[in-house]
């Protein structure tokens, strides 16, 4: 069988999802960028702080992440079947599911926001910060998750650019305010911490408002209204559970376990949170065309399968873990290259830079093997609804292999902050190696619409 499939509509599609769902990742990252340049001004403490408090709506994203996720399982196969009715309730599902949870999360944030700080760090100031900025960015929690879920089930069918307007106003709303709010520039308050929340919550409202208009108005595919909220279907229910839990629990699992290394993280210092905060932003800007080409393989793949030409599925799925190797590579170059440019933005001790530096050049080789596995286990392989396999590696690599390790070497022998830093991102490697064999053994190809 050809590793690389030579027809032009795979590549045509694979760059029109792609490309639109890289550049949404880069608007989203320079939010974060912005973020972090702007409340880092301020002091370490307090990015930190903003750093940790955030680890909350990361919980709420990997949940939405999950819900949608087993949504898009069945909305790509049955796009490629046509079948528009079941695609609006499985939609309506999802919204339902995603705004409970965005609630409690919401709740969480505005009732005990120094409780929630407590379980990553005992530093007094850093809680007291971070309770400041959860009290204020809280209430955006449930605009962020429609929006959110929404954005990503339109990828299912294709449409990928209004995304790309969404983030694009997220990030001029969020960067100018923060410049306001932060700083007390142009006439506004200098609010600080709360500012910064404040200035992202307001990006939430904005894209929310954008998402449900284009939904509710000038959405043509699928063309969801308010009513297709209302029927229920018990088999639908059925299925929908039985392909999203699995998903859910994957992304779950791999939530938690990322909350866990910032625990271990947050514990070994405030040096090593700020510098993983740093490595965080670059890492999200260095993979944002591995995330495009994951969602795009997800839909792809999932589409053939629906159209039910398995042998073609089989093609495209050796082309895509081929070029998620390629895009390993050129990450990692970016990596090294950028690192020294990006610490250097920052106001940081000399102890901070050298930690960041460090973690920096390892996360280098960890995004190579993340390309592979991100694209192999989150694209092909759940497009192929083999998501419990997927929950296996995860709870087996991160939480039986690079948890542990990170907790024993980091908060009981007191390894420095890179050997650790690597082990808490090994599971990276070991989901690459394991994803590859199943992929090409092609024993996660089924169509799960047809059950």
């Amino acid at each position: 069988m050809k590793l690389f499939v030579r027809e032009k509509a795979f590549y045509k599609m694979l760059l029109t999802i792609a490309v639109p769902i890289a550049l949404q990742n880069l608007i989203t990252v320079s939010v974060s960028l912005m973020d972090t340049l702007m409340i880092g001004q301020l002091g370490e403490t307090q990015l930190s702080a903003t750093s940790i408090a955030n680890q909350l709506w990361f919980m709420l994203m990997i949940v939405c992440f999950g819900v949608a996720g087993g949504a898009n399982v069945l909305i790509a196969q049955y796009w490629g079947k046509g079948d528009v009715e079941v695609i609006k309730r499985v939609q309506a599902m999802t919204y339902k599911i995603s705004l409970a949870a965005a609630l409690f999360f919401g709740s969480v944030a505005l009732l005990f926001p120094r409780q929630f700080m407590g379980i990553f760090t005992t530093e007094q100031a850093v809680i007291e910060y971070g309770a400041q900025y959860l009290r204020v960015i809280g209430w955006s929690y449930p605009l962020y998750a429609m929006a959110n879920v929404a954005i990503m089930m339109l990828r299912s069918v294709g449409t990928v650019n209004i995304s790309v307007v969404v983030y694009l106003t997220s990030l001029v709303v969020n960067t100018s305010l923060n410049y306001c709010l932060i700083f007390g520039k142009c006439g506004f308050p200098r609010l600080e911490m709360r500012g910064g929340a404040a200035a992202t919550a307001c990006a939430r409202l904005a894209e929310f408002a954008i998402t449900a208009y284009y939904i509710l108005r000038r959405e043509g595919k699928i063309r969801f209204r308010l009513s297709d909220l209302l029927p229920n279907n018990r088999a639908l229910y059925r299925k929908y559970i039985e392909i999203s839990i699995p998903v859910i629990g994957n992304e779950l699992m791999w939530g938690l376990g990322i909350s866990m290394v910032a625990v271990v993280i947050g514990r070994m210092g405030t040096n090593f949170v700020a510098a993983n905060s740093i490595y965080s932003v670059l890492n999200q800007f260095v993979s944002v065309m591995i995330f495009g080409v994951g969602n795009a393989a997800l839909t792809i793949i999932g589409n053939t399968i629906g159209s039910g030409d398995y042998e073609l599925a089989k093609q495209r799925s050796l082309t895509l873990l081929m070029l998620s190797l390629g895009l390993g590579l050129f990450s990692a170059g970016v990596t090294l290259l950028l690192s020294p440019v990006v610490v250097s933005l920052y106001n940081l001790s000399a102890e901070t830079v050298g930690i960041a530096l460090a973690i920096n050049r390892l996360g280098a080789l960890i995004v190579f093997f993340q390309s592979i596995a991100l694209i192999g286990m989150v694209g092909v392989l759940r497009a192929g609804g083999d998501a419990k396999f997927v929950l296996l590696c995860e709870v087996i690599f991160l939480w039986l292999v690079a948890v542990p390790a990170g907790f024993y070497t980091g908060l009981v022998l007191g390894w420095p902050a890179a050997p650790v830093f690597l082990l808490l991102k090994c599971d990276e490697i070991l989901k690459s190696m394991v994803s590859v064999v199943r992929i090409v053994r092609f024993r996660w190809l089924r169509d799960v619409t047809g059950r």
